[in-house]
């Protein structure tokens, strides 16, 4: 069966698949034997052209207008790790901006952009030892719940968004089953995120089999499900 690479990474995430030729345009007259092709779909620029607006808060726009590329890689700006830990300190700040967290005043850390990681936002997911230890042991269980509210929702919200992405391709491919080779540190170390996107997947009815990939590349991977 043929199948697909999504890759979820700190950086980024992109998606990868395997198409038959006779249904790629631009290779229809090309002289080959192979009847398939890995299409390489660089999935993170997704929106540009308006499709995620609907979902945006103001806080992904917030990210990406101070981001170094504004308006491009929208999909991947609510996904990756790069930038899922910001997304917590922007809807955080707010918290505290209307008096209901911190008594209003905000750990230094919240207050320097890009200074919640990935791995943070996991942590505090799996455990309140560790929100006390970023953000401080004084902290009230009020605002370690809220903490941890937030961690989850853009953890959950960034996991379904990714679930998106290979039903979307499983959709393409006429719902047939195949394998989905998953790569990248959001998927395989994050306390929730393989969960939940397993979870979409399943609810949405999409029958494909993840298996991690082991090799650490996202080509590689691509062409593990390309070939499975």
């Amino acid at each position: 069966s043929s199948g697909i690479n999504a890759e979820y990474g700190g950086t980024g995430t992109n998606g990868a698949y395997s198409e038959k030729i006779c249904n790629v345009p631009a290779l229809r007259e090309t002289e080959t034997t192979e009847e398939q092709v890995v299409i390489n779909m660089e999935w993170g620029n997704f929106g540009e052209h308006g499709q995620l607006s609907d979902l945006q808060t103001k806080f992904d726009k917030i990210l990406d207008s101070a981001s170094s590329n504004p308006g491009k890689q929208l999909y991947e700006k609510m996904i990756s790790g790069m930038y899922m830990g910001e997304l917590v300190r922007l809807a955080l700040l707010e918290r505290v901006s209307t008096q209901s967290l911190f008594n209003a005043e905000p750990p230094l850390a919240l207050n320097t952009p890009n200074s919640l990681e990935a791995a943070v936002v996991s942590d505090c997911i799996r455990d309140v030892a560790h929100v006390r230890n970023f953000f401080g042991t004084a902290i009230s269980a009020d605002d370690v719940a809220v903490i941890q509210e937030v961690c989850r929702s853009v953890s959950d919200r960034a996991a379904r968004l990714a679930a998106a992405g290979v039903y979307a391709i499983w959709e393409k491919r006429g719902k047939e089953e195949f394998v989905v080779a998953v790569d990248g540190s959001v998927f395989s170390k994050h306390a929730t995120f393989s969960h939940v996107l397993k979870q979409t997947l399943k609810d949405m009815g999409c029958s494909v089999k993840l298996e991690t990939a082991t090799d650490g590349s996202g080509l590689g991977s691509a062409l593990i499900a390309a070939v499975a």
